[in-house]
């Protein structure tokens, strides 16, 4: 078993497995930007401005041990398919659901941004979403990644077919869940209905936070 936490440990959730599926190191826009959001809410600076986010995948079948009333799922414009979970005590990140691209099977965890414990260790599968790192972080941030490096994510590229093989057959491996363990989406559906989502957007909490979204240049 698997079980993360937040920073602070008010809230815990469990896991039914402990190998990952695969690992990337995402260096999307999007998920910066809600990581820089909720590192001013804790009054810390998130630095560096831009970086690799490590990703770890689970299957899909969950448990809350304590503090579900904690999680709040964010987004960061309105019409984002892709929800993060903050939780309100440390806002800490726990959880990603980006059902176009995952599909139902799987679970992402923030994996620098909580506290995860009892996973077996595994290898970055790739470095993806090289496309929106600023120019004076790409020479720290891909070209010191050995592994494979895909500029836009998962698309066909000379490199991209050696990966894609293990996210296709996680998204077809058939999920279990033990008694008292359900899918992220439940939990989701849980907390949007009693507190709705945190559209970044429209967030103005008086002094709106750095929601930045990098240059390219």
């Amino acid at each position: 078993m698997t079980a993360v936490k937040c920073k602070c440990g008010k809230v815990e959730v469990h896991l039914s497995t402990t190998k990952p599926l695969f690992r990337l190191m995402c260096c999307c826009n999007d998920c910066n930007a809600i990581l820089q959001w909720a590192a001013w809410k804790r009054r810390e600076s998130f630095y560096p401005a831009f970086q690799g986010i490590d990703k770890i995948y689970m299957e899909n079948s969950l448990r809350f041990l304590k503090g579900e009333n904690l999680l709040r799922w964010v987004k960061l414009t309105k019409k984002s398919v892709c929800l993060r979970s903050i939780t309100t005590c440390c806002y800490s990140s726990l959880f990603v659901e980006n059902l176009s691209i995952l599909g139902p099977k799987i679970a992402c965890i923030d994996f620098d941004f909580c506290d995860v414990q009892g996973f077996q260790a595994c290898e970055i599968t790739a470095q993806i979403f090289e496309k929106d790192v600023p120019s004076n972080r790409r020479e720290l941030i891909c070209d010191s990644f050995n592994g494979p490096r895909f500029e836009a994510g998962p698309k066909e590229t000379s490199r991209w077919p050696s990966v894609i093989p293990t996210i296709l057959n996680a998204q077809s491996t058939e999920v279990v869940f033990p008694k008292g363990f359900t899918p992220l989406r439940e939990i989701i559906e849980r907390s949007v209905k009693s507190y709705g989502w945190i559209n970044l957007e429209d967030y103005n909490d008086n002094s709106e936070g750095p929601i930045v979204l990098s240059g390219r240049n």
